[in-house]
């Protein structure tokens, strides 16, 4: 995949895809707070409607019972006891004036109970006060009895009004009010009744009916929050005519004084979801199939001794309130089609940017696999990640070239311990071979010398001149099993200081031979831990070949250094120095740059021995000047002690 299309997707998965995610998330939640919102608010409102509502019903309930204790109702009493036992009071029509007159003045205080009625014990019409106009007693009943309606003549029906309680407000439906909405189709409220007794005897019925003109008031000057519809429908099942008649529409304009009975019903006017839905609850919130309607509806019994009931809801275009927030992702998503663009932009940009240093160092990396291990990367693209990763790959190449030239020296000197050990092996042998001919050769020499008395002066020098040849000889052999037989290391704590000092008392007079002063370091509280006798070898070793070659009237320093773990003693001389070729070389047995009689070329391999023994080094390099740098390096906790 090309670095521009990966570029482009990390920034389109990795930010604007989550970025739209969190903004359509954000608004889902926002949108469901805020239903929430709207929820808690509807229902409020709803539940302050129905507490008005509930307000207006009581006081009228209230106003009604208040109107059973009125002087005009108590002087009527006389009138209805009467008519009760049959008669007609001799003051029938005077107190039937009166309580007209009363009655009509009353509706005009209070225009809600549009209709008021005094029945007698058989539920016949005496008095009927309708819009502030009485009827007159023009329908003669049995015996010629007048009454203001026609007499009623339905058993069954007096006596479901017969059992009702006495002096208690019920709520029915009169068979007058009947009769009244088939002539108008007018559906006016149900009928509060008061059965009237005086001293224990049942003397007729006190009868109001509202059309609900307060109630219309009421809801008219509701507040409708989020432009909401309000519903009102009566669930009656023991009444066909009035079950899920709605009793006021906001949608259709109806009110409780204009509606038409048989033509408005609940389940034409919702939705099928929504209908079924609010069955048989008290209180809820649904929405509609198609989701573009809710209803937040509540149960409310204006009638307390019925089954009927009332539903009031709050019907809300739900479109209205999701409008805003589908805007909002709509514009998000547009959003993000456009970052989609702008990101698809930028990603050649920092793919030209990026790019070129990733495939320049690519390039060096092939490079230096295939063997210019000189080359390094460079980078100037000015990003942190591609300048870090040019600075490991410098780091790699330099330690791996720090290890090669590590790798090469280990080689180098397990090569030479094992041409060391092998030559050891041949030296010993050799050693052994010459060293009985050799002792043959010093004794016949020692016999000559003795026996050289008659002998001239040349032979005894032949004599003296072998003899010092076989001991040379006899010297060389020594040296040899010395080499071979590396004898183990007697391990003691002894102070730097004092052996550096016998040390060089041991070689003083071979530097004051050669005019060479020696420089001690300072007292050093220092302590070693090793062989003295064998390390002390090693020193004299590398100090006799500094003074071998020193020029005449130079110095030679001796310094100290330590480090966490090591303790360093070096030699540095003022000579000639080494060839670089010959630096490998200088470890090697029998090697010797020195003249012929002045030395075997055993000394430095016998040093490294015993250093290697000892856990330590022995390093030899040029100074940076002149002459040699010869280092001891042993470790502080020597691990074979």
């Amino acid at each position: 995949m090309k670095l521009r299309n990966d570029i482009f997707l990390r920034v389109a998965l990795s930010i604007l895809l989550p970025l739209t995610i969190l903004v359509l998330a954000a608004t889902y939640y926002a949108e469901r707070r805020y239903q929430e919102e709207v929820q808690a608010e509807l229902a409020a409102s709803l539940a302050s409607l129905v507490a008005e509502i509930d307000r207006r019903i009581v006081y009228e309930r209230e106003t009604f019972s208040a109107l059973a204790t009125a002087p005009a109702i108590e002087q009527y009493i006389p009138v209805m006891q009467a008519a009760a036992d049959g008669d007609l009071h001799p003051e029938f029509f005077q107190r039937t004036e009166n309580i007209n007159t009363f009655l009509e003045a009353f509706q005009k205080i209070v225009p809600s109970m549009n209709t008021l009625r005094v029945l007698d014990a058989q539920a016949n019409t005496l008095v009927k006060v309708r819009f502030g106009q009485s009827s007159p007693a023009s329908f003669d009943g049995i015996e010629s009895f007048p009454f203001a309606e026609e007499e009623i003549d339905d058993e069954q029906y007096i006596d479901r009004l017969y059992e009702l309680p006495n002096d208690e407000i019920s709520v029915t439906l009169l068979t007058q009010t009947r009769l009244e909405q088939d002539d108008d189709t007018s559906l006016p409220m149900l009928d509060y009744i008061l059965p009237m007794s005086r001293e224990g005897h049942f003397v007729g019925y006190l009868v109001a009916n509202m059309l609900g003109e307060q109630i219309n008031r009421i809801l008219d000057f509701s507040q409708r929050p989020r432009n909401a519809k309000i519903l009102i429908a009566e669930i009656n099942p023991e009444e066909k005519d009035r079950h899920e008649v709605i009793l006021y529409d906001d949608s259709q304009s109806l009110n409780f004084t204009d509606i038409k009975s048989q033509e408005r019903r609940l389940k034409d006017a919702l939705d099928k979801s929504l209908y079924e839905a609010i069955k048989g609850e008290i209180e809820g919130y649904v929405i509609s199939d198609d989701k573009s309607e809710s209803i937040y509806f509540l149960e409310y019994m204006p009638y307390p001794d019925l089954l009927a009931h009332w539903v009031v809801m709050l019907r809300i275009d739900q479109n209205a309130i999701a409008a805003p927030f589908r805007q909002i992702r709509i514009a998000s998503l547009l959003l993000a089609g456009i970052g989609l663009i702008v990101s698809l932009w930028l990603a050649g940009m920092i793919a030209s940017h990026v790019a070129r240093p990733v495939t320049q160092l690519a390039k060096t990396i092939k490079d230096y696999a295939k063997g210019r291990n000189s080359i390094r990367a460079s980078s100037t693209s000015g990003v942190v990640e591609i300048e870090q990763l040019t600075d490991s790959f410098n780091y790699m190449a330099d330690t791996l070239d720090k290890a090669a030239v590590e790798r090469d020296h280990a080689q180098h000197i397990m090569l030479q311990q094992a041409k060391l050990a092998s030559i050891g092996q041949m030296a010993a042998g050799i050693g052994h071979e010459l060293n009985n001919p050799l002792n043959n050769i010093l004794t016949l020499s020692k016999l000559l010398e003795r026996n050289s008395d008659c002998a001239d002066e040349n032979s005894k020098q032949d004599i003296i001149s072998l003899r010092e040849e076989t001991l040379r000889a006899s010297g060389i052999v020594q040296g040899i099993l010395n080499f071979a037989r590396q004898v183990p290391p007697s391990f003691s704590h002894f102070k730097l200081s004092e052996w550096i000092a016998d040390t060089l008392a041991l070689v003083q007079q071979q530097a004051n031979e050669h005019a060479v002063v020696l420089h001690m370091p300072d007292d050093l509280e220092l302590f070693l831990y090793g062989d003295r006798s064998q390390l002390q070898q090693v020193l004299i070793n590398l100090l006799l070949n500094a003074i071998q070659a020193s020029a005449r009237d130079s110095s030679i320093e001796i310094q100290v250094y330590t480090d966490a773990n090591n303790i360093s003693v070096s030699v540095s001389d003022k000579g000639i120095g080494i060839d670089e070729d010959e630096l490998d070389n200088v470890f090697d047995p029998f090697y010797s740059s020195k003249q012929v009689g002045e030395g075997y070329g055993l000394g430095l391999s016998i040093s490294m021995g015993i250093m290697e023994q000892h856990g330590g080094m022995l390093k030899i390099e040029n100074n940076s000047d002149v002459g040699v740098l010869v280092t001891m390096t042993l470790p502080i906790k020597n691990e074979q002690a």
